[in-house]
């Protein structure tokens, strides 16, 4: 039975590693997904999962400075700001053209395609057409990057002929193309929310931080039409959430932790709902 489970993984300003977490114990639990996406940091933990890369292998990569650090390294500064400004049509503060150097010096050149168990999906929303693409071929590493590009924060990226933002613009956790899949019995959700800890107040992060505040209203209101949906399409749609403190902005000192909250929410969600379908 375990092989008809799909897992979504939720839009979450640094939830890669929690994400990881989560599947990594899974994974050790003997649960083999048919399926796995995301949107945003969901996509990139989505992503590692579905290339067979050791999950020790995943969790150093998740929990380092040079991962993250790798979403503004490439940035310059002062001429990416005049562009930008009277320029660009797409601007964004932040170019990501490294953080796709970085995941395909860990992945290679993976195409999406090739990955069947599990297969992967990745949400990204086009601006230019309103709508939200479901990348289920083309580069890894470039459409785990692409759902990362929130709007005005990074700079788009071209994928698929098309102009990519952030997946959890409209499908925090998607799971659409999943409702007329005859190999999905079972949808799992795994979403990560931030207790404590003050909003950052300098720009650009506090921007990022309302910008993250308004996703959430939209997501919760497209998440309860959602799981309508899939109750419609005769699909079990488990919603779990992992909830810890707010990550730091300048410190990676947090991400193994998150990772630890990651599999704990996996070890409670097994004994709940999942060892009799092994």
């Amino acid at each position: 039975m375990s092989s008809r489970i799909a897992i979504s993984l939720g839009a979450s300003f640094l939830g890669y590693a929690t994400h990881s977490g989560f599947l990594a114990r899974l994974h050790e639990l003997g649960i083999r997904p048919v399926a796995v996406g995301g949107s945003s940091a969901g996509a990139v933990a989505a992503g590692f999962y579905a290339s067979g890369l050791p999950a020790d292998q995943v969790r150093q990569v998740v929990t380092s400075w040079d991962f993250r650090s790798a979403f503004i390294r490439r940035t310059p500064w002062f001429t990416h700001y005049i562009r930008a400004t009277f320029w660009e049509s797409n601007p964004g503060l932040f170019k990501t053209d490294d953080a796709v150097t970085f995941l395909e010096s860990v992945l290679g050149d993976l195409q999406i395609e090739s990955l069947t168990s599990p297969s992967f999906l990745a949400a990204v929303s086009n601006l230019e057409t309103y709508r939200t693409h479901f990348l289920q071929s083309g580069s890894l590493a470039r459409a785990m990057v692409a759902s990362c590009c929130v709007p005005t924060i990074f700079q788009p990226l071209q994928h698929a002929g098309m102009t990519c933002y952030d997946g959890g613009v409209a499908h925090e956790t998607p799971m659409d193309p999943w409702f007329e899949d005859e190999n999905v019995d079972t949808i799992i959700l795994h979403r990560v929310s931030h207790t404590g800890g003050s909003a950052p107040r300098m720009v650009p992060f506090n921007l990022i931080n309302l910008t993250a505040s308004s996703h959430a209203v939209a997501s919760e209101q497209l998440l309860h039409y959602r799981l309508k949906l899939a109750e419609m399409h005769g699909k079990k749609v488990i919603v779990i959430n992992t909830s810890h403190d707010r990550p730091a902005l300048f410190s990676s000192k947090q991400m193994p932790s998150f990772y630890e909250a990651g599999a704990a929410t996996a070890e409670k969600l097994f004994e709940s709902d999942l060892k009799s379908l092994r």
